[in-house]
């Protein structure tokens, strides 16, 4: 409970806290400030050198974009993936790839996926199977390949690092394409376009005068004493801490607290424990639209 809820009558704070219950979470409600704070492009991770399933990839991706692809009787295009998950997210439903295995037991007849499924709607669990967008994308290179899908979920800081060593044949984690990542993994093209947010408390006004990014930066800019949230090694977690290959300045006043995902950063900005949450755009409003139901 925020602390300033300890020195106002207890009226009021019985009325606050019968608010704050309005969330299934426990904590208060949160919104999104629907200004868009930078520009980046999601790709396909590919160990360094293999041009080979480099193109494979960049083909499918391509009639992803375009035409679209056949899929069970049906043309599929990246397009109605995308929204197909974003009317499911609407209505709290998740879309299931079905069965996937988790573990190698044949690679040269798989293709092994890196990922952290807990990045809805590009990536989720869906008990003991995957969903989202790239999830879909993934199946949809295995089959093209002939190939069989492996899935494998871990700490997105660990992705990278799957693919480099070859333990996973590629990374599809809502991946920013950026410089210093593109020196440990090849890309594939980009198939994605997106931007960082921010979430702040529902009861927030300070961002209320803003209409561009510059409006933006400068409240970011004027706070002092104020805690933010964002995942770790996420692109919304450099954006508050500054990072030379994505071209981020920083926010030096601000002290950025790492979160495992945007979920649990989000939860503790409803739970007034931090004042503000940096992410995808995506992403954050599926976290955000979750801890207010």
């Amino acid at each position: 409970m925020k602390k300033f809820l300890a020195l106002i009558g207890s009226v009021v704070l019985a009325a606050v806290m019968a608010l704050s219950m309005v969330a299934c979470s426990g904590g208060a409600l949160v919104k999104i400030i629907e200004i868009d704070l930078s520009k980046e492009q999601y790709g396909v991770a590919i160990q360094k050198g293999n041009t080979e399933l480099a193109a494979e990839i960049n083909e499918v991706l391509a009639q992803l974009k375009g035409d679209g692809i056949e899929v069970d009787g049906e043309t599929v295009t990246f397009d109605s993936l995308y929204q197909a998950e974003m009317d499911a997210l609407a209505n709290s439903e998740q879309i299931s790839i079905g069965d996937v295995a988790t573990a190698s037991s044949n690679r040269e007849e798989e293709l092994v996926v890196a990922t952290n499924a807990e990045f809805a709607p590009f990536e989720y669990q869906v008990g003991d199977s995957f969903g989202g967008i790239d999830m879909q994308v993934a199946k949809i290179l295995a089959e093209g390949m002939g190939k069989t899908l492996v899935i494998r979920h871990m700490a997105f800081e660990s992705v990278l690092q799957s693919v480099q060593s070859g333990e996973s044949d590629i990374a599809i984690a809502g991946l920013t394409i950026n410089a210093e990542r593109a020196q440990q993994v090849d890309f594939s093209d980009p198939y994605y376009d997106t931007t960082q947010r921010i979430a702040v408390a529902a009861d927030n006004t300070l961002f209320d005068e803003c209409k561009t990014e510059e409006d933006v930066v400068a409240v970011l800019k004027s706070l002092e004493g104020v805690s933010a949230g964002a995942a770790k090694t996420q692109t919304g977690y450099y954006y508050l801490v500054g990072e030379v290959s994505f071209e981020f300045e920083g926010y030096s006043n601000i002290e950025t607290r790492p979160y495992p995902t945007v979920a649990a950063a989000v939860q503790d900005l409803a739970n007034g424990t931090i004042a503000l949450v940096c992410a995808d755009a995506v992403p954050l409003q599926a976290a955000v639209d979750a801890v207010n139901r």
